[in-house]
């Protein structure tokens, strides 16, 4: 079972790194008032750009949608969701392409009133699987065939060419958009990999230039009191062990600061 109070925790910590994915994550706490945290839409706003400025498409999406509403303390701002939206889109993010489908249909942020080009952001948003994208092109389609639907018994012919001819465009539009999306994980898992050499190497010189871990420190990171039993150390470690360690999903890092945390500990 998920333990979303020392996933809070560990989100805090990491955040303050500057890990703009975690940043975002500890955002969606705060906004939802998860894992023992308050409710703070100002705090998940405050996150959501730290991680927007990194590059982040969630977190670009997730504060686009509190500048179209106006929420954690930001001013409404039409243009700035709109620009924020784009980001996200661009890098394949579901959510962003369904909302920005709509600033369009509704030529809202200063975009040009354009259904063609938010019906092309709602396929791409519903082929990934995005529910509410896929509800809305139901529900135009339905409204198209009410509405159009008596004059293809006498156009039969050219409706049948520029169907096909359709189906061909979203054929090849659906192969543009994978080799595209292969190429961004391809590029994003590229960065991923820097990324976390260097964030290797920054703790590397950050251990040597600090020296030892502190007991304080280690009693921190294991989330345990002063004077605990070495049966308390070794049980608060193997608990944070499976939650962090990398064969799980989690991070060098973190699994490296448990160690030393516990061999600071034990002596």
């Amino acid at each position: 079972m998920p333990d979303d109070r020392e996933a809070a925790r560990l989100y805090k910590v990491a955040a303050e790194q500057g890990d703009a994915a975690v940043q975002y994550n500890l955002g969606v706490f705060y906004e939802r008032g998860r894992g023992g945290l308050p409710k703070d839409d100002r705090e998940a706003a405050r996150l959501y750009k730290l991680a927007a400025d990194r590059g982040d498409a969630s977190a670009q999406c997730n504060l686009g949608a509190f500048y179209a509403n106006g929420r954690g303390g930001l001013s409404r701002d039409d243009r700035e969701a709109a620009r924020l939206y784009k980001l996200a889109a661009d890098q394949g993010d579901a959510a962003a392409q369904y909302n920005l489908g709509f600033f369009y249909r509704r030529g809202r942020g200063g975009l040009p009133q354009d259904d063609r080009e938010a019906m092309r952001l709602f396929k791409l948003a519903a082929d990934q699987g995005f529910a509410e994208a896929r509800a809305v092109l139901r529900s135009l389609w339905a409204m198209s065939s009410r509405l159009f639907g008596r004059v293809t018994d006498t156009r039969d012919g050219w409706r049948q060419q520029q169907d096909e001819r359709e189906r061909q465009e979203e054929t090849a539009e659906r192969e543009r958009q994978r080799r595209q999306q292969e190429e961004r994980e391809r590029q994003r898992e590229a960065a991923e990999r820097d990324r976390q050499r260097r964030q290797e190497e920054q703790d590397r010189r950050r251990d040597a230039a600090s020296g030892n871990m502190s007991a304080t420190q280690a009693l921190e990171i294991l989330g345990i009191n002063a004077g605990a039993t070495e049966q308390d150390i070794r049980a608060a470690y193997n608990h944070l062990m499976k939650r962090v360690h990398p064969d799980v999903g989690g991070s060098a890092y973190f699994s490296k600061q448990l160690n030393a945390a516990r061999d600071v500990l034990l002596g």
